[in-house]
């Protein structure tokens, strides 16, 4: 965090100041002391670790567009009272020495929505606490530090926060609390630079360690546009994971929003059955479009699925597992699964197939992991192996999970050869639907 020796009005010593208690303060001519104009908004670059504030956007008398005015223009600064500068302004529409990565700090945080990297959700901004550090010669320089999210910071700039912090204290013998999230964990939706362009793009560097559940409730909370900049910025693979994630209404609206190829990336990435299902809710010129923009593989497999019926488990059944042959080892197997288990549904389950694929047994990752590396997999697989067709009812594969507290069961041909398999999750929100539905909106 920058340093800070602190500054001193009166008697009182300042460490912090709120942006709206500068925004609106009067702007002096620090060779006459007279008023000029009225300041309207802080500049920030957000070329370091936490925004350093370069610049004053000031209405001045008499002129229509606000003005730029350089942070080293400032010549004193009495904190909640005035400020004095010694340049003549000019235009932020002329040449100022602005730059395109400084931001307006009002208009890009006040009453804005802003992603708490912290608790995983859309919060909205009701000021900015900025450090006062006066390490440095001259004008001491502001830093953004915190973002006020509590009632106290809302009614600070109303002006009523002195009354109501006196009330509180009276009512409840103690002090009101702020609210604050500190700088690193906050992610912008959306900002606005100093030519008064919006920028909807989203850096994701804070979002890539939010797991893809916490990400869709975020997008959840999202207008239109920022739940597209914020799905941009995400790698294919979170995008995709994040989008089967998010209700299937709102992951329609998205998809018809996003540009047709990256969509077919992300459709390419998901599970199957989540791509079924978003792809049969989509426009059929627009799904023929993506299908166009797909691996030939991909498209078999989607169309193979959109195939079965609703009510049976062939409708539900993903298609990545894990197989292996009964005459391997131990440490073979063991290093199939590390090979494969970034496209397997579930990894627990390996399935023991024949030469024909014909399945013929089951072994438990545990089982593997608890065995002996040169172990042949037939001394320790399960034969008896309980699995449905692809015609099963759906209502019927949850009685079976019920009764044998499986993770999944394996889905077969009428040949006994393993097409895919059903997890407990898709079967329980498939027999009740409410429950994903009541999930999605927890």
């Amino acid at each position: 965090m920058p340093q800070t020796t602190g500054r001193t009005t009166g008697s009182e010593t300042i460490n912090f100041v709120y942006l709206s208690e500068i925004v609106d303060l009067p702007v002096l001519d620090a060779a006459v002391g007279k008023k000029i104009g009225t300041l309207v908004d802080l500049a920030a670059t957000m070329g370091q670790v936490y925004p350093r504030i370069t610049g004053l956007i000031v209405k001045m008398k008499g002129r229509k567009m606000p003005v730029y005015v350089p942070w080293n223009s400032v010549r004193k600064t009495v904190y909640r009272k005035h400020v004095s500068i010694d340049s003549q302004p000019v235009s932020i529409y002329g040449t100022t020495g602005a730059t395109e990565n400084e931001i307006l700090l009002k208009k890009t945080f006040i009453d804005k929505q802003i992603i708490s990297t912290s608790g995983f959700k859309v919060v909205r901004v009701n000021d900015l606490q900025l450090l006062i550090d006066n390490s440095a010669k001259g004008t001491p320089s502001l830093w953004v530090v915190h973002i006020d999210i509590g009632m106290k910071g809302l009614l600070r700039r109303l002006g009523w926060s002195r009354f109501t912090e006196w009330t509180f204290r009276w009512l409840f013998a103690r002090d009101m609390k702020d609210k604050f999230v500190p700088w690193k964990y906050v992610q912008p939706t959306a900002t606005a630079n100093v030519y008064g362009s919006l920028h909807l793009k989203i850096d994701a560097t804070k979002l890539s360690e939010i797991h893809p559940a916490d990400l869709a409730d975020i997008i959840e909370d999202l207008g239109t546009d920022e739940r597209i900049s914020l799905l941009e910025s995400l790698d294919t693979e979170t995008a995709a994971a994040t989008l089967q994630e998010i209700p299937l209404r709102i992951r329609v609206q998205i998809a018809e929003t996003l540009e047709n190829t990256r969509l077919a990336a992300i459709v390419n990435d998901m599970e199957t059955d989540e791509a079924v299902d978003l792809l049969d809710e989509l426009d059929p010129e627009l799904r023929r479009t993506i299908f166009s923009l797909l691996p030939a593989e991909k498209v078999a497999d989607v169309k193979e699925l959109s195939k079965l019926s609703i009510y049976s488990v062939g409708s539900i059944m993903n298609t990545g597992f894990i197989t292996a042959r009964s005459t391997q080892t131990i440490r073979e197997i063991f290093d199939a699964v590390k090979a494969e288990a970034e496209e397997a549904e579930l990894i627990y389950y390996i399935y023991i197939v024949q030469e024909d694929e014909r399945l013929s047994g089951m072994v438990t990752l545990r089982e593997v992991l608890s065995a002996p590396p040169d172990t042949v997999v037939s001394e320790i697989m399960h034969e008896n192996v309980i699995s449905v067709k692809i015609d099963t009812s759906i209502k019927r594969v949850a009685q079976i999970f019920f009764k044998y507290n499986f993770e999944a069961v394996p889905v077969v041909d009428d040949d006994n050869r393993i097409q895919g398999i059903i997890s407990l999750r898709d079967a329980l929100e498939s027999v009740v639907p409410e429950m994903r539905e009541e999930a999605e909106g927890a």
